[in-house]
């Protein structure tokens, strides 16, 4: 029942709990830590079924869930006055007293070692108790029974009904830690990673006067040591005063002031850094991953006390860039800021994110592997490596400007990150490839563009017609596809022949665009504003995404006049879902069931329209049209009083090109994912022959599959599937991901100085106010606004669209003026601001907020009541 941190023996998580284990392997590769012992798990278990205790607490808890604290709370009194009722059985009480007796020392910290505790994804940190300084006989004993019955506390129960860990007796269990005290002079805690950035080339220490329970319990700020983890030398400090310490006085802990002279003084001198650094570093040899520790210094000399995983940092790059081999290298997050999406991919999805890079490079004339470097995952989520993009300051600068447009919180992150690491970014030469293949493709780029803004009015067509012909093409390839192996053959041309398709009909939309960004630039010269050109570009006519939105609102409108009921077999959803239905809700990822398969997302749609006033929203969408003419027209008027006839040409023909033509950057994208339906069609053609030769259980399975696996396959992978679910189930959690990362782990979320008093100020992304109740959707499948909510979420891609006919305003984390959300905001007429991080999180669905879309102010006026 008592096992010695000096053990020689292996020990077992299920014996010494996640703390006694750290301790006993600490000591046995060679760490400074103070002597002690562990009263194992068999001592607690003796202890309760001596006392009968386990059926009466089984019986406790059942019906308690993990969010009702009061409940929870009622239930943990109960359960430890029961356990602190109850006798230590005298076989267990006599070996904790021979040891404590053996350590020779009269006080000792009397700390919880749960079996599920200190573990790589759940530290578990403050959920039991500790006892420091505790001395004698009688008073260990006393401690050992409140750990055991910390084991009851009502947040220790909540935590791990929230992390599904069995509650059952003989199932869980917890040890005791026994370690000798050290008259602490300074104390604290000392990451081996730094994890208020995640770089794991740092160290990071927090210090303060006395014992190390001043700093994690919280009762004083301490100073803040970040040294690098190569070298020792010391990166930064913030020294704070430190005006309280706990301390041993008359054999108890004591909460008494700091001397004056001290509270400014750093807690750690040189010396001591550079033990702790070397402490540090045996404690990575060891371990081999972020660890936590908790350390004493006394009469000079340092020790470690405590040891667990470093919890909740950001997982680095899968196949990341070593730093000492390839120096700093910068990620970008293709997902979240060019796609404002947040949720990951399944390992298929990811497959094919990876042929499209490489079919996007091959295409403008730059060979690489199938298999790019340059292409980055972490946590399921897409980045690509720019760092040889940033390394001019120039084309930095020009790339946060694009980047802005997107998701301007991203640009200002790089152009800060730029400036901060300038001196290693240009110290090397860029290793940009020019191949002469690109001259070509721009040449037919620059063919397309002239041919659209000489006939506008062909664009939407011939843009259609480069998708329709790739379509036929690749959907016959398909028909004489076999075997798995040529299905994946068929899947790379597929990707190579729609990058090409993609690249030549963004040209169709350039008219346009160009056209948006100079009205606007004349507007504000000419008349102050850029507002007048809001009803211009809402109801664009050849937007596909717009297009679908309407459509649905027609089908709840007709169905709703003609009292017809709402059926997934009605033709009308039938040729929508046939138009549409290869959308889906993270549409990228081949990975995802698309609207053909699993409908519900329409059908709750249009069962929430059919509720609403269907026909005035109906009649306000066929507005659009109308208000389109009527502002062209004011436009152009206002301008020629204030400019003459020639600025008010020069006006009107830039918003015909806009009607024209900027609905079709809609298109490239729409059509992309037609060719993501047909790979998706071909891989599950792929599953069902593997399911039927025994290698997968279920066709959907393939998408937890890569490209090779599939083309080779000739073992079942039953266990590698199950184990890929569980780590993407895992990553669904992630709910905010950086925007970007590096190689050294530093993930980069938001602006250094992005902070402001209520953290509601955003970035404007589509003028208006609207006051109204919140709505937080994270999503949309089986989301319902209702007309008139303030659509509140991370970010949106097209699958939202429908969502905005009955929003009154929206607010993302993610976006800007040329995302998703922003356009969309804009075409429909909606308030719209960006770049509140974890806005999701600071705003609760009922909340009542005044929104300004051109302040980019949020002002919260009344929380929900969720009582």
């Amino acid at each position: 029942m008592i096992t010695h941190f000096s053990t020689t023996q292996k020990v077992s998580l299920n014996d010494v709990g996640g703390k006694g284990m750290n301790l006993v392997q600490m000591t046995q590769g060679g760490l400074a830590v103070p002597d002690g012992f562990i009263v194992t798990t068999k001592a607690y278990d003796q202890f309760i079924e001596e006392n009968q205790l386990g059926d009466r607490i089984a019986a406790m808890l059942k019906g308690v869930s993990a969010d009702d604290m009061n409940a929870l709370e009622e239930v943990s009194y109960k359960i430890k006055l029961l356990i602190n009722q109850a006798f230590i059985p005298e076989a267990v009480r006599s070996q904790i007293v021979e040891a404590y007796n053996g350590l020779g020392v009269p006080f000792v910290a009397v700390r919880s070692s749960a079996t599920a505790e200190d573990l790589p994804d759940m530290s578990f940190a403050g959920q039991h108790n500790s006892y420091l300084n505790v001395t004698g006989e009688e008073k260990l004993m006393l401690s050992v029974k409140k750990c055991w019955a910390s084991l009851w506390n009502a947040r220790a129960i909540s935590y791990r009904m929230m992390h599904d860990v069995p509650q059952e007796y003989k199932v869980l269990s917890l040890a005791v830690v026994v370690q000798a005290m050290v008259n602490s002079d300074s104390a604290g805690v000392m990451f081996t990673v730094n994890p208020m950035n995640n770089r794991r080339d740092q160290l990071y220490i927090n210090s303060s006067w006395g014992m190390g329970e001043a700093v994690v319990s919280g009762i004083v700020t301490p100073d803040q040591f970040v040294l690098d983890k190569k070298t020792g030398e010391l990166i930064s400090s913030v020294i704070e005063k430190k005006e309280t310490q706990m301390i041993r006085s008359n054999g108890r802990n004591v909460k008494t002031a700091v001397p004056e002279l001290l509270q400014r003084k750093e807690s750690l001198n040189h010396k001591e850094l550079k033990q702790l650094f070397e402490m540090a570093q045996a404690v990575d040899r060891y371990y081999k991953q972020p660890m936590d520790t908790e350390w004493v210094i006394g009469q000079g000399a340092a020790q470690i006390v405590q040891a667990r995983p470093v919890t909740g940092l950001h997982p680095m790059p899968v196949k990341n860039d070593d730093p000492k081999k390839y120096g700093l290298r910068f990620y970008f997050s293709f997902t979240r800021v060019a796609q404002g999406i947040s949720e990951p991919f399944t390992p298929m999805g990811l497959e094919i994110q990876r042929l499209e890079m490489w079919a996007a490079l091959k295409t403008v004339g730059i060979k690489v592997e199938k298999r790019p470097r340059g292409f980055k995952t972490a946590a399921g989520r897409v980045y690509w490596d720019f760092t040889e993009l940033i390394r001019s300051p120039k084309r930095a600068e020009k790339i946060a400007e694009n980047i802005s447009d997107k998701d301007p919180v991203a640009g200002k992150v790089l152009t800060e990150f730029v400036e901060r690491n300038k001196g290693e970014l240009t110290s090397k030469r860029s290793k940009l490839p020019f191949p002469p293949k690109s001259l070509l493709v721009a040449s037919r780029f620059a063919l397309r563009t002239a041919g659209a803004f000489i006939q506008p009015q062909h664009a939407e067509r011939r843009c259609i017609t480069l998708a329709e012909n790739h379509l036929k093409t690749m959907n016959e390839k398909a028909l004489k596809c076999q075997t798995p192996a040529e299905k994946i053959e068929l899947i790379d041309t597929i990707m190579e022949s729609a990058m090409k398709v993609i690249l030549h009909q963004c040209a169709y939309f350039l008219p346009g665009f160009k056209a948006d960004q100079r009205a606007r630039k004349r507007l504000w010269e000419w008349l102050g504003s850029d507002d007048y050109m809001a009803p211009v570009i809402q109801g664009l006519p050849n937007s596909p995404t717009s297009a679908m939105g309407y459509r649905l609102m027609e089908i709840a409108y007709e169905l709703k006049m003609k009292n017809e009921k709402l059926s997934v077999t009605h033709p009308f959803i039938m040729h929508f879902l046939e138009s549409y239905g290869h959308r889906s809700n993270v549409e990228l990822d081949v990975g995802n069931p698309n609207w053909r398969e699993k409908p519900d997302y329409i059908m709750n749609l249009l069962e929430s329209y059919m509720e609403m006033d269907t026909e005035s929203l109906h009649a306000k969408l066929n507005k659009h049209n109308d208000n389109a003419d009527k502002a062209i027209s004011s436009i152009v008027t206002k301008v020629k009083e204030k400019k003459g006839a020639r600025a008010a040409r020069q006006i009107e023909k830039d918003c015909l090109y806009m009607r024209k033509t900027l609905g079709l950057r809609e298109r490239p994208k729409f059509d992309l994912i037609r060719s993501f339906a047909l790979i998706r069609q071909i891989l599950q053609e792929a599953g069902e022959e593997l399911v039927n030769n025994g290698f997968i259980k279920e066709v959907n399975d393939v998408f937890y599959l890569e490209r090779s696996e599939v083309r080779g396959l000739s073992v079942p992978l039953y266990e590698l599937i199950e184990e890929r679910k569980k780590t993407f189930y895992k990553q669904k959690k992630i709910k905010t991901v950086p925007r970007f990362m590096t190689n050294t782990g530093e993930c980069l979320y938001e602006s250094v100085d992005s902070s402001n008093e209520d953290g509601l100020h955003g970035v404007p992304i589509s003028s208006g106010e609207y006051t109204g109740t919140v709505r937080v959707i994270h999503d949309p499948a089986n989301a319902k606004l209702k007309e008139g909510e303030i659509l509140v979420t991370h970010s949106t891609d097209p699958s939202w669209t429908p969502l905005f006919l009955t929003a009154g305003a929206l607010i993302m984390e993610t976006g800007g003026t040329a995302s998703h959300g922003g356009i969309v905001a804009r075409e429909y007429g909606l308030p719209a601001v960006s770049g509140i991080e974890r806005v999701s999180e600071k705003l609760k669905t009922g909340d009542k907020v005044m929104i300004n879309g051109s302040s980019g102010k949020v002002l919260l006026l009344e929380e929900a009541n969720h009582a």
